[in-house]
């Protein structure tokens, strides 16, 4: 039985930084947290998970929500794939930091496009 490992990623929470600010999302990523997880039993290439209010306060951080790539799916995209994955996370969190968007929310319908012009200048 192989364990969950997890450890920060710090190179996806450096392109979630660029993503933020040419695409205009206006995230706070100080709230944010990126992991990396190796031999996950899920199916996604990444998740954003909030954290949940007791753990917040256990942990006393301001910390709101994990973005979690998963090693095995990610790592071995293409840039402008990676950027499609990281924009659509980022998706997920709304400028107002409360809740999670569904994939209801308008800004799915656009993230094709997002990530192609910031694939022009990121990759």
């Amino acid at each position: 039985m192989q364990v969950l490992k997890l450890e920060k990623a710090e190179d996806v929470k450096k392109l979630a930084l660029r993503i933020n600010k040419e695409a205009n999302m206006g995230i706070d990523l100080n709230k944010v947290v990126f992991l990396r997880s190796r031999n996950s039993k899920t199916t996604a290439i990444a998740r954003t998970l909030t954290l949940p209010p007791q753990w917040r306060y256990v942990l006393g951080e301001d910390i709101l929500y994990i973005v979690e790539v998963v090693s095995e799916k990610f790592d071995n995209l293409e840039c402008n794939d990676k950027i499609f994955v990281i924009t659509h996370e980022l998706m997920h969190i709304p400028r107002t930091m409360k809740g999670l968007r569904n994939h209801n929310y308008k800004g799915f319908k656009q993230i094709r496009r997002i990530s192609k012009e910031l694939a022009k200048e990121l990759c």
